[in-house]
């Protein structure tokens, strides 16, 4: 990786995250909209896309839709990456399978759980960001020209 790429790589993850302010104050229906874009996230991508295509013109929501679109395709990574790693650890007698039953179901519920918690600050209208993901999210929308 080269030192640019690294520095940018540095600049996205340290960029800040955590709860901000929306650069302009979100009304009631794009609230509305923005928590339904990360509760339609139960529904993969194609949730988040529906809020995308249906208030496309709020930059709130769009930036909720977003945001859940990365975060369930970095979700999407680390399951191909745990399904591997689950097939060589399901060899191994027990332990195997004591990994497998017990940290698929705790990543689900941690999806799940970062689902809600967007969700509860999209309803109460402040800017939430993951960390790297929420920085990619909000320079697409809110720095796009």
């Amino acid at each position: 990786m080269s030192t640019d790429a690294k520095a940018a790589a540095a600049e996205v993850w340290n960029a800040g995250w955590g709860e901000v302010q929306p650069p302009a104050q979100a009304n009631e229906e794009e609230k509305l909209w923005g928590m339904l874009a990360n509760l339609l996230g139960l529904f993969f991508i194609v949730g988040p896309l529906v809020a995308w295509f249906v208030k496309g013109s709020s930059k709130f929501v769009k930036f909720y839709a977003l945001q859940m679109i990365f975060l369930h395709l970095a979700g999407l990574a680390v399951a191909i990456v745990l399904g591997v790693l689950f097939t060589v650890l399901a060899t191994v007698p027990l332990v195997g399978w004591l990994v497998v039953t017990l940290i698929s179901p705790l990543f689900s519920l941690a999806m799940l759980a970062v689902l809600v918690f967007l969700a509860l600050k999209a309803k109460s209208g402040a800017l939430y960001k993951l960390p790297a993901l929420g920085a990619i999210a909000s320079r697409a929308v809110y720095e796009a020209k």
